[in-house]
C-alpha cells in the first residue's frame, strides 16, 4: 500500500510573524530577557533564531523541583507545533497586533507585559507598558 505524498505546501498556513518580529527587534536593541506576556499565554525566544516558545500562566513544579510556567508548544514566522487549534488561532490574533494585545494584558494586570515589574506612572499604566521596555521594544 502505498502512503500519500505530504508536500510541504499541504500545512497549514500560520502566521506569527508579529510576535516573532517584535521579540527579534527588542533582542537587536539589546534587550536580554524577553518576555511578552499576553492574556492567554506568555512568548519568549528560544536559542534557535526565528523560533519562540509559548507557555501558560498557569504554572507547575519542573524536573528541578522549582515552580515554571507550563510549555505549551513553539512558533516560528509561519510555523508551529501547538496542539490546540483555538489555541493556534489566540496566537494568531495576537501576532496579527502585538503591542496592542500587549498593552491590553499590562492595563488589565498593572504589569508590565514585557519585564511584568509593577506599572507605577500614569503614562507606563496606560501603554501597558513600562519606559525602559518601551525603549527597547522601540515603542
Amino acid at each position: 500500500m502505498r502512503h500519500p505524498i505530504i508536500r510541504h505546501t499541504d500545512r497549514p498556513a500560520y502566521s506569527f510573524a508579529g510576535i516573532v518580529n517584535a521579540i527579534e527587534e527588542a533582542q537587536n536593541r539589546g534587550l536580554k530577557r524577553i518576555t511578552m506576556r499576553f492574556s492567554d499565554f506568555i512568548v519568549k525566544p528560544s536559542k534557535y533564531a526565528g523560533k519562540m516558545y509559548v507557555f501558560s500562566h498557569d504554572k507547575e513544579v519542573n524536573q528541578w523541583g522549582t515552580m515554571s510556567n507550563i510549555y505549551l508548544g513553539w512558533i516560528t514566522s509561519n510555523a508551529t507545533n501547538l496542539g490546540e487549534v483555538d489555541l493556534i488561532k489566540r496566537v494568531q490574533s495576537v501576532a496579527a497586533d502585538p503591542y496592542s494585545a500587549a498593552k491590553l494584558y499590562g492595563q488589565n494586570t498593572g504589569s508590565c507585559s514585557c519585564c511584568g515589574r509593577e506599572l507605577t506612572n500614569a503614562l507606563s499604566i496606560e501603554l501597558g507598558i513600562g519606559p525602559i521596555c518601551r525603549e527597547k521594544f522601540g515603542l
